[in-house]
């Protein structure tokens, strides 16, 4: 009995030191981004971490019913109108990048704001407990980093995106925009001199923009509703206490990135084998046998409503011609005057992976989201993307440049060509076969996208932030770590020395020609 319980003591000591205090904060967020940060809470809490997380959307259910004494869950009901809808990113949006980046400080303004305002955001600030980390969502977030300097604790970035050139530059890793196009260009990685200037040219604009206009807002509005006592530029407290930054990214997925140690890879951790289907939906995708059936839906921000009249219309017609059963996500209810097609059934919320997952599925039109892309790969299932912002358009063109989707564009949308790319998808099986090759590369990997995030939040919880990951380029400028500096001086050597050749071999072919008329009159006076 007393050799038990050493053992049991023993057990509960190693427990004790193995156990960390961590703190997850996404209280601007959305849906879907929302699935990136529920599996790594829910396996912090089941490896033993004392995890709180504060969620700006309403718990999960299932989060709720299975919480234990270690996992609590902090919810903000004023923030739910803001992360539910996003009013202000939306189908407008698509013909203009740029808008939605020059509308980001005036968003911040509102988020900033509805968290300085936050119960919840108050409850942190004032407690006394210690964390041993916080993971913090690097989407407009950047409100939480005053936090961040009162618990006097590492953090790490996740991102439910590929990262913006604002994020690498954070990590300071190299932005590799000769070849990674970002969500204002929407180039692919193959680029011409034109098409690699824009790029280097706007992903700097973005990054210094960000710097000068975004970070300001939440110095100024932490200044003012905070009134913190010498309160540090939120640019320096990012930099001092950054440990790592873990992306939403795969290679099979995504164009490469050449990053640092300090940005981990862990695109696809929340895709999973599907779960059955409700009876009634079950019924639904098997009613036309081999048929089958095409998923449609535009992600978790964009809504049905939002999609012009005359563009739904071109969407109705087009299933009403086909055998297939189209299950469609959308959240309103649409007019009375309107035929929906029988084979055409709406839904408010779809159980995604559990349809892509489904054999009778044969098809998934889609915005072009990374979460929406990663799942449709992973399950296999070939796409149509009508990309409408941020990183979508990039999303869709490397899809279709990896021969396993088509994509459309919204303003020359037809019925006739909606029509063709359902049938060139389904008839021509190189996109089946393109999209099975590229699944197999997306499951080959050494460890589990989620095992592979988890290993390094709790390597910088071993290692106290693990300085030791970020480059010393981090010290430096972006355009020096760009070597901009570096080009410029030898730009301006180069010049130097072509003007000081050119002025020598002046000065001596003037003294040679001064000599050739001296010899010459010299002649001629003899």
């Amino acid at each position: 009995m007393m050799h038990c319980n050493a053992i049991i003591v023993l057990f509960l000591n190693v427990f004790s030191v193995m156990a960390d205090n961590i703190l997850v904060l996404s209280p601007i967020t959305a849906p879907s981004h929302t699935n990136f940060f529920k599996p790594i809470v829910s396996a912090l809490a089941e490896r033993g971490h004392s995890v709180t997380y504060w969620n700006g959307l309403p718990p999960d259910p299932g989060m709720v019913n299975n919480q234990t004494i270690n996992l609590r869950i902090l919810y903000s009901p004023k923030l739910k109108e803001i992360n539910a809808h996003h009013k202000t990113i939306g189908f407008q949006h698509r013909d203009s990048p740029f808008r939605l980046l020059l509308g980001i400080p005036n968003r911040m303004v509102t988020y900033c704001t509805a968290i300085y305002q936050d119960t919840v955001f108050h409850q942190l600030m004032n407690s006394t407990e210690r964390y041993d980390l916080i993971i913090l969502e690097a989407v407009f977030n950047e409100c939480v980093l005053p936090l961040v300097r009162k618990l006097d604790v590492p953090f790490i970035y996740m991102m439910g995106l590929a990262p913006s050139p604002w994020l690498l530059d954070a990590a300071g890793s190299s932005l590799t925009l000769d070849h990674l196009p970002h969500p204002g260009s929407n180039y692919a990685d193959t680029m011409n001199l034109w098409q690699r200037t824009f790029n280097t040219l706007s992903g700097f604009v973005m990054s210094y923009f960000h710097r000068l206009f975004v970070m300001p807002v939440v110095d100024r509005l932490a200044s003012e509703m905070l009134e913190i006592e010498d309160q540090e530029p939120i640019f320096d407290t990012e930099n001092r206490y950054l440990s790592l930054v873990i992306v939403n990214t795969h290679f099979s997925i995504n164009y490469q990135m050449s990053t640092s140690s300090a940005v981990i890879e862990a695109g696809g951790l929340h895709c999973v084998p599907p779960k059955p289907l409700p009876h009634e939906l079950e019924s639904f995708v098997n009613g036309p046998g081999d048929a089958g059936f095409i998923i449609v839906s535009f992600g978790s921000i964009l809504k049905g409503a939002e999609i012009p009249d005359d563009v739904r219309r071109i969407f109705l017609s087009t299933f009403a011609r086909l055998p297939q059963r189209v299950v469609w996500k959308w959240e309103e209810t649409i007019g009375k005057d309107e035929m929906i097609p029988s084979n055409v059934k709406l839904l408010p919320w779809l159980p995604q992976q559990d349809l892509l997952g489904h054999p009778k599925v044969r098809l998934f039109i889609t915005h072009g989201g990374l979460f929406s892309n990663q799942e449709a790969v992973f399950h296999g299932v070939p796409l149509i993307a009508l990309p409408v912002f941020a990183d979508q358009p990039i999303n869709a063109q490397k899809a279709q440049d990896d021969g396993y989707a088509i994509r459309l564009d919204w303003n020359n949308l037809s019925e006739t060509i909606l029509y063709d790319a359902i049938q060139l998808v389904l008839s021509n099986p190189r996109y089946a076969e393109r999209m099975r090759e590229v699944s197999t590369i997306m499951r080959d990997q050494t460890e589990h996208p989620l095992d592979r995030a988890i290993y390094w939040i709790e390597y910088v919880i071993r290692h106290r932030g693990a300085p030791h990951l970020r480059t010393a380029s981090r010290k430096l400028s972006l355009y020096q770590r760009c070597l901009v500096d570096v080009m410029v001086f030898v730009f301006i050597v180069c010049l130097l020395f072509t003007w000081a050749t050119i002025s020598l071999s002046r000065g001596l072919y003037r003294n040679i020609l001064k000599e050739k008329t001296l010899i010459n009159n010299h002649k001629k006076t003899n």
